[in-house]
């Protein structure tokens, strides 16, 4: 009898301890921090913008629809995680970066023609 419930207590205690760890994700809600935009003229950097997130707040459902949402109106869009810390949102496709449980950066490199682009940095916090 003895040797039973010492052999439960030590069970119990192995699976209180050996927690599982939470999966970082993309998916829930998070609040838009700042919106980072960089343009290159000729590979040249000619312009940083900074701006504030303002309110925006970004909602990744488990159904597949990105729902974002800025002063009571909302918008919806499909996306879908894929390979290599990409999303798909729409037809974007970003580069997911530095995701932690609190913050991730959503990045976006987008052509004009010749050596003309534009860097778009999403900064996330929960």
């Amino acid at each position: 009898m003895k040797k039973t419930l010492l052999l439960s207590l030590i069970a119990i205690i192995f699976l209180v301890g050996c927690k599982k760890e939470k999966e970082i994700s993309l998916k829930g809600k998070w609040n838009l921090d700042t919106i980072i935009t960089k343009e290159y003229q000729n590979g040249a950097l000619i312009n940083t913008n900074t701006e504030q997130g303002d309110g925006y707040k970004y909602d990744f459902q488990d159904n597949g629809n990105l729902l974002i949402t800025a002063f009571l109106v909302g918008t919806s869009f499909p996306y879908t995680i894929m390979a290599d810390s990409k999303v798909k949102i729409d037809n974007d496709v970003y580069e997911i970066r530095n995701l932690t449980a609190s913050g991730a950066t959503l990045f976006i490199h987008q052509d004009f023609g010749s050596s003309d682009y534009e860097e778009l940095f999403l900064n996330l916090k929960r």
